[in-house]
């Protein structure tokens, strides 16, 4: 059942079978995607639901993501899930996310998000007082979270793609878990497949540009001997994503 809509909101989700990966685990984009979900659903136990954002053109893109995933989960496994408002600075909200079994309680991933209000899609907007006063966990400062931007190294060769129907949100850009999975599928083509199996394992990722339905882009993965590093970027340079993912010694 649904948590208490205030501050925090919870609800629970079943791995799906498709959610899983060849060694039967949840990917971690899967857990992306269940607390954007219930962000939204949190929004609109509040009063402001999705139809409210498209009259007025105003649209969420996430910036930032920091996330941990502690543990497996498998396919049809209950997990307990939260999201919770630590803060915002003018255009910007910052989220905090986990899940956990629900059975046991045992924490299967945790996940900070920063949130862009945009207008259209495209320009950066102030985060209106309708907003605000409706959360007012968004009166708590908060300061952005940068993270280094390695160059690739001379040998870390480039693999083309393009944005696939699938990858694409209701605004017709790349939905930000996506990202995630085009991030693991780099990490394996440069020999790191035990990495995005490892518990616990670290994702963080900028996110730069949106990149469009059918966007042509191209991306590569290194290590640097102590975590592998992610670059997306268009055909002519311009950065959408950069990331890092990074497991313990």
């Amino acid at each position: 059942m649904p948590g208490d809509a205030s501050e925090s909101y919870s609800s629970v989700f079943f791995v799906r079978y498709d959610e899983c990966g060849s060694d039967g685990v949840a990917r971690a984009s899967a857990y992306v995607r269940f607390l954007q979900e219930l962000a939204f659903r949190h929004s609109a136990a509040r009063g402001i639901p999705p139809a409210w954002y498209d009259a007025h053109r105003l649209f969420w893109l996430v910036r930032r993501l920091r996330l941990t995933v502690e543990a497996p989960a498998r396919h049809g496994d209950a997990l307990a899930c939260t999201t919770r408002l630590l803060g915002a600075r003018r255009v910007m909200a910052r989220r905090l996310g986990d899940a956990r079994h629900e059975s046991t309680g045992v924490p299967v991933a945790t996940a900070m998000v920063d949130w862009v209000l945009t207008r259209e899609g495209a320009a950066l907007t102030r985060i209106p007082d309708e907003i605000t006063t409706t959360f007012p966990g968004m009166m708590q400062a908060i300061a952005p979270l940068p993270l280094d931007e390695p160059d690739p190294p001379e040998g870390a060769a480039a693999t083309p793609l393009w944005v696939r129907t699938s990858d694409a949100d209701a605004m017709a850009h790349a939905n930000h878990a996506a990202y995630v999975d085009l991030l693991d599928d780099a990490v394996h083509r440069a020999g790191g497949g035990a990495a995005i199996a490892v518990h616990p394992r670290t994702y963080d990722l900028r996110y730069h540009a949106a990149a469009g339905l059918g966007a042509a882009l191209r991306d590569r993965a290194w290590n640097d001997g102590g975590a592998w590093h992610y670059r997306l970027e268009t055909p002519d340079g311009l950065l959408v994503l950069h990331g890092r993912l990074a497991v313990p010694e």
